[in-house]
């Protein structure tokens, strides 16, 4: 006969692996690219999506805990995890909490659908070192015959006849291998025929082996390896 669990222990377990699986997968998705002998680009908003996968753990968990924490029942059994869920005493006020509900629901949909769109206008580059980034950007800048001029990362490029200044930011992560550039205009032209150009020279850049894409491997391990953990034990309690 299975074992009867009670239901904070089964709470427990299941919190554990929507937090750490959804970290785990990302880190290691990370790290396998920054093991790569050649570059790896990701457009903005694909990157913010895998991010937002990353965090999808405590969107899911840490949310509702924190809601149902509002009413003195729930946050008494999250406190101390006596008696079942205490699905029944939501039962007076159910209108009340499904309006809740929903407000945090379209409130995460809204950040994600913000998030996305506001990085649209990034390109990240993974395994690339920050010096090989920073001269094919000064290569194809040059090669495109446009007047710029550099302020620290940031580069303002003149474009048309009268000259208009766009922006171009470039951020690099030395440690990791990562680099990453900014438009203040996504849309733009500009962006696509630098951006065209930036991409032909890292098809061809290789990259040295690094600490950086091992470190994140590991560490996305360890957060599979609690996962897993947890499934493990819940097993073994229903036996």
């Amino acid at each position: 006969m299975a074992r009867q669990v009670p239901g904070h222990e089964r709470a427990k377990f299941v919190i554990l692996i929507i937090l750490f699986m959804p970290v785990a997968v990302y880190l290691i998705w990370v790290g396998s690219i920054s093991r790569r002998e050649a570059p790896y680009l990701v457009p903005g908003a694909w990157d913010s999506v895998a991010l937002l996968f990353a965090g999808s753990g405590l969107g899911l968990v840490g949310g509702p805990v924190l809601l149902t924490s509002l009413h003195d029942t729930w946050r008494r059994y999250w406190m101390t995890g006596e008696g079942p869920l205490p699905y029944a005493s939501l039962e007076g006020s159910r209108w009340f909490w499904i309006g809740i509900w929903g407000l945090y629901l379209v409130g995460m949909a809204g950040f994600a659908a913000a998030l996305i769109y506001r990085r649209r206008a990034w390109t990240c580059i993974y395994n690339i070192e920050s010096a090989t980034l920073k001269a094919i950007i000064d290569q194809v800048l040059q090669q495109s015959g446009k007047p710029y001029r550099q302020l620290g990362n940031l580069f303002l490029i003149q474009i048309g006849n009268p000259a208009v200044e766009e922006s171009m930011e470039v951020e690099t992560f030395a440690f990791l291998r990562h680099g990453a550039l900014h438009w203040r205009k996504p849309e733009s032209l500009l962006r696509r025929e630098i951006e065209a150009g930036v991409f032909e020279r890292v098809e061809e850049t290789r990259t040295l082996d690094h600490w950086g894409g091992i470190l994140l491997i590991l560490c996305g391990s360890v957060f599979l390896f609690l996962a897993v953990l947890g499934q493990l034990a819940m097993a073994f309690y229903l036996r």
